[in-house]
């Protein structure tokens, strides 16, 4: 029996690490390329709208990716290989945006909004597919720890990437074509490091090849079928839902205010970056930690108050400066919201077909992503955008107490 347990926590202990490199492998690639998309698009010409689309077209996108996507991780036998290889698909998008500026005679920053849309139909699918592995790789017990030192230590290298990224884009170009140009470089540095990410992906241990059974569609059926059944998911769905809203709403609205109102360039993206991430860094074990003590709910709910707290910051902030400062409380939210979060929905979604509940989750709050970034300009264009900011303040305080709600209502019952 110590036998067992021992070879259980060594198999443990390996996943852990495993997950630990993967992680940093994501981040060192996402983070040379997505805390400036928006300042790319900026110089690549792009409006308000377009800069919204950026948040708004990926989830559009996703939306027709998740249930196609989910059917086929679930009908072939080896998940693992199956998702590694979408995940090498959605890789090489990173250098189809290395060679955007060299097509000339084109509008390229709409062919950058779609080329990023496009990239999350691969993407999605390789997400959820990493989301369903990560339940069957770590029991309950053990994936809070596991996620928690994942997101620990992929921040740090995060910290790192952003920080020397910021410096080079700020020091480096002379022009507004030296910069594109850089960009380019990060590119495809993105794309190497996120090899390393696929490959680390297909170390994972434990994670047993099925035989096949049933027809897919079968399974697709059967999990509709009982859904109504599954009460928790669906509660969990819905607020997640409403809490996107508030959460992608946003995002346009941020990048807009720190981009164009207070005239950050890439050096002060890379410190608002930098700053939320030393907070996250101090803060997602503790996270962890608080959620295994306190519960999910009380937790996230939290956690979303920071969230909300978040606009009215950023309606505070008259020089980017202070933007810096008030990102230090909000990496604490925001880590908390992405720990808990992911770690609540694989607590609600049954093992049974777990990556079609999965997608079904994904497709409901991608549908509102895609919408949530057009209403937010569409509110910042009917008022202005201190209001628009003050509108998302509140749609996430309510989100914050339907979560704590929730979990008070579980508690009773």
């Amino acid at each position: 029996m110590s036998e067992k347990l021992s070879l259980k926590e060594k198999l443990v202990s390996y996943n852990i690490k495993v997950n630990i490199i993967n992680g940093v492998f994501a981040a060192i690639a996402f983070n040379l390329v997505n805390p400036y998309l928006a300042k790319f698009a900026e110089r690549l010409g792009a409006t308000d709208y377009q800069i919204a689309y950026l948040t708004s077209f990926p989830y559009f996108v996703s939306i027709f990716a998740y249930i196609p996507g989910a059917i086929l991780i679930e009908s072939l036998s080896d998940k693992k290989k199956t998702t590694g290889t979408i995940m090498f698909m959605h890789k090489l998008f990173y250098l189809v945006l290395a060679l955007l500026p060299f097509l000339k005679g084109i509008n390229q920053a709409s062919i950058f909004v779609t080329i990023i849309g496009l990239m999350n139909l691969p993407g999605a699918i390789a997400t959820m597919g990493y989301q369903s592995s990560i339940g069957d790789v770590f029991s309950i017990e053990d994936r809070g720890n596991a996620m928690g030192l994942r997101n620990k230590y992929s921040t740090i290298f995060a910290l790192a990437v952003t920080f020397i990224s910021g410096q080079l884009l700020t020091y480096i170009p002379k022009t507004n074509e030296g910069s594109i140009r850089l960009y380019q470089v990060f590119f495809f540095s993105a794309f190497i490091f996120s090899l390393g990410e696929v490959i680390s992906f297909l170390k994972f241990r434990g994670m047993k090849k099925k035989r096949k059974t049933a027809n897919y569609i079968d399974s697709l059926k059967s999990t509709i079928k009982n859904l109504p059944k599954e009460k928790n998911f669906l509660v969990f769905t819905m607020i997640s839902a409403f809490f996107y809203i508030g959460w992608m709403g946003a995002q346009p609205l941020f990048n807009i205010y720190t981009i164009k109102v207070l005239g950050a360039n890439e050096f002060w993206l890379s410190a608002i970056s930098i700053s939320s991430s030393l907070s996250s860094i101090l803060s997602f074990t503790r996270w962890a930690k608080f959620a295994d003590k306190k519960g999910n709910n009380l937790a996230l709910g939290i956690a979303l108050i920071g969230m909300a707290i978040t606009p009215i910051f950023y309606v505070l902030s008259t020089n980017i400066f202070m933007l810096v400062l008030f990102n230090i409380v909000i990496g604490i939210s925001v880590a908390g919201t992405n720990l808990i979060l992911f770690n609540m929905l694989l607590e609600v979604t049954p093992s049974a077909n777990r990556t079609i509940y999965i997608a079904i989750y994904n497709t409901i709050t991608a549908i509102v992503s895609a919408v949530a970034p057009i209403m937010g300009v569409a509110i910042k264009d009917m008022s202005n955008i201190a209001i628009a900011l003050i509108v998302i303040a509140i749609l996430r305080f309510i989100a914050s107490f339907m979560f704590i709600s929730r979990g008070i209502a579980r508690e009773n019952n």
